[in-house]
């Protein structure tokens, strides 16, 4: 029980201290980085039973699709300032956002 709520204790300290981690390219615009992000997911379900809560494959597969197309995880608190963000779809760990540049 002591070992689940120090779990637990921990990872709520990492949500709300920004440990939260975006799939991020320098360059690219937050368009062209979520439709990379979402072609990658795309390409996972086929592989994938699961439409939902992604498992230790999933992850594994999509951290070999972006770092493939040149992204990166990143840190919140090591994004650029003028960034756009958004956070992951899951607060499950292991989950990452995304962040781009806007369009001009």
């Amino acid at each position: 029980m002591k070992k689940f709520l120090s779990i637990t204790l921990l990872t709520l300290m990492c949500c709300f201290a920004g440990c939260t981690s975006y799939w991020y390219q320098e360059g690219k615009t937050f368009k062209e980085c979520r439709r990379d992000l979402l072609e990658c997911r795309s390409e996972m379900q086929k592989y994938s039973d699961k439409s939902y809560n992604l498992g230790v494959y999933d992850l594994k597969f999509e951290k070999d699709c972006m770092d493939q197309r040149g992204y990166r995880l990143v840190k919140e608190r090591d994004l650029p300032l003028r960034v756009r963000r958004q956070g992951p779809e899951s607060s499950y760990e292991g989950h990452n956002g995304v962040a781009g540049i806007l369009e001009e």
